[in-house]
C-alpha cells in the first residue's frame, strides 16, 4: 500500500506557475504571501528554492525553457522574430519588468533561446548582436509607450543582417 501525505506541498514546478500568476495578477512580492497562495509555508520556498533569489532564477529558467521551445519553432525569418518578439514582450510585460526590479535584466531568458538565437543567423554572432541591439531598442520605446513603426524596424533588421 503507497502512503500519500495528506496536505502535501504543490509540486516545485508547479509552485514556479502559481507565482508566476501571482504576479501577473498584481499580487505583492513576498515569500509569505507567495506561501499562502500556493497553500504551504516559506519554509517550503527556502527548501526547494533556496529563498528570494533561487525562485527567481526558476522563473527565468522556466520561461526560458518555454520560449527556446517556441524559437524552434518559429518560421526562421527575421520578420517571425520580431513579431515573436514582441508578443512576447506584450503577454509578458508585468514579468519582464518584475524579473528586471530584481536585477535579472532586460532579456534574463537569453541563456535558454541562444542555440534557437544562433540558428536563425547561421552562428554570425554580428547578426545576432545587431538584431538582440535593435528589439531591446525596440521593447524599450514601447515600455515607454512610444509609438514604434514595426515594418520599418523589420525591414532596418532586414537589411542589418544582409
Amino acid at each position: 500500500m503507497i502512503k500519500t501525505r495528506k496536505n502535501a506541498a504543490p509540486s516545485k514546478e508547479s509552485m514556479v506557475e502559481m507565482t508566476i500568476q501571482y504576479i501577473l495578477d498584481g499580487g505583492e512580492w513576498s515569500l509569505r504571501k507567495l506561501a499562502a497562495h500556493c497553500g504551504t509555508t516559506t519554509k517550503v520556498f527556502y527548501t526547494r528554492f533556496d529563498g528570494e533569489y533561487g525562485l527567481v532564477d526558476e522563473i527565468v529558467k522556466f520561461i526560458g525553457e518555454r520560449k527556446a521551445k517556441q524559437y524552434q519553432e518559429l518560421e526562421q525569418t527575421i520578420a517571425a522574430f520580431y513579431r515573436f518578439e514582441i508578443d512576447f514582450f506584450y503577454s509578458n510585460q508585468i514579468l519582464i519588468q518584475f524579473l528586471e526590479s530584481k536585477g535579472r535584466g532586460a532579456n534574463p531568458f537569453m541563456l535558454y533561446i541562444r542555440d534557437a538565437y544562433m540558428s536563425l543567423f547561421n552562428g554570425d554572432v554580428n547578426k545576432m548582436i545587431f538584431a538582440g541591439t535593435v528589439m531591446l531598442g525596440a521593447q524599450s520605446m514601447l515600455a515607454r509607450d512610444i509609438k514604434v513603426e514595426h515594418e520599418v524596424i523589420i525591414e532596418y533588421l532586414t537589411k542589418g543582417v544582409e
